[in-house]
């Protein structure tokens, strides 16, 4: 059998394995136990508790961005709120 024969189905076969592994989210960034987590953004009106319980769901190299910018702008939004509350005594 020649060469190039072998060669074009190992890689067909190589072409075919990634296709499959993609289809069935192998190369997910997400583990299961990722997955499973729920994540709870913070509310408009949180306390101090709720910062002390405040966590986030990792991700492939930290957090996942989305929680974090979420958790972010709920910080940003009660801060000018209370500067604001404070300007105005």
């Amino acid at each position: 059998m020649p060469l190039w024969i072998v060669i074009g189905v190992a890689a067909a076969i190589f072409v075919l394995v990634i296709v499959l592994a993609a289809t069935f989210n192998v190369f997910s960034a997400e583990s299961a136990e990722e997955t499973e987590t729920v994540w709870e953004p913070l509310d408009h009106d949180f306390t101090p508790e709720d910062l002390d319980g405040l966590s986030f769901r990792p991700a492939l190299r930290g957090y996942r961005m989305e929680d974090v910018d979420d958790a972010v702008r709920v910080l940003r939004t009660r801060i000018l709120e209370l500067e604001a509350a404070r300007g105005q005594q």
